[in-house]
């Protein structure tokens, strides 16, 4: 079950249960495959319509429980509402995965701003926002497969992660995180990896070829008034990284 609210600034112990999960299940690669996840953690998953078809009982407790998703511990399924937005369902899963990491028992207020925030950062890590260029929830949205509503409170809580980073530097699990998806063949952070359809190229944060046979344009995130990026600030986060890369 899913608490509303601005997911504020994850501590580390937030931090440290989404890396483990991207080490574990070496996740690469952004939007994550959530329901892959899930079966790396042993459970199965189905929808609300599949869940009814075989098990009629259980839908109506899942029902009951909440019309997004749900997680029985007991008989290792997870299930969601095929009827959602895709957004909100990835939202969903990985909440229910922050369920189980945690070892949560019991419906407290607590528990659940704990998956809320795992979620929030397993699907859109603050630093790979950062690198995948994102200047609006717009972006967040597309780029990383979530509703507007979890887009915007991922983004908000990047800018104050942002702002940390700027003014006291990357924490030690910043730096893991940077040194987990740095890619040492493309010699940069890499948040996305794919096959252009066209010609079979692996491309790196990069959602066009160039190859000239892709049929679609690439997504170029947005730079609007509403949503300006402070220069001054992201000058400070670029040296913060320098400092701690090469000791500058």
């Amino acid at each position: 079950m899913i608490h509303k609210g601005l997911v504020l600034l994850a501590d580390t112990k937030i931090i440290a249960a989404t890396l483990e999960v991207f080490q574990e299940c070496e996740v690469r690669s952004f939007p994550v495959d959530c329901c892959s996840l899930l079966r790396h953690y042993g459970y199965k998953v189905y929808t609300y319509k599949e869940l009814k078809m075989k098990n009629n009982e259980l839908y109506e407790m899942c029902m009951g429980y909440s019309d997004d998703a749900f997680q029985d511990g007991c008989t290792g399924i997870i299930a969601y509402n095929q009827d959602k937005p895709a957004g909100r369902s990835r939202f969903s899963l990985m909440h229910e995965l922050g369920h189980h990491v945690f070892a949560h028992v019991g419906n407290s207020s607590r528990n659940e701003r704990e998956a809320n925030a795992f979620a929030s950062n397993l699907l859109a890590p603050r630093i790979a926002i950062h690198y995948a260029h994102c200047h609006s929830a717009s972006d967040v949205a597309h780029i990383f497969e979530l509703s507007y509503e979890a887009a915007s409170n991922a983004f908000a809580d990047y800018q104050k992660w942002h702002a940390r980073v700027a003014r006291y530097s990357m924490t030690t699990l910043d730096q893991q995180m940077y040194q987990h998806f740095y890619h040492t063949s493309a010699r940069r952070f890499v948040w996305n990896i794919r096959r252009c359809p066209s010609c079979g190229r692996i491309l790196y944060n990069r959602q066009e070829c160039g190859c000239q046979l892709t049929a679609l344009p690439e997504y170029i995130p947005a730079f609007g008034t509403e949503d300006a990026w402070d220069r001054d600030s992201d000058r400070q986060f670029k040296g913060a990284l320098n400092r701690w890369l090469y000791g500058e």
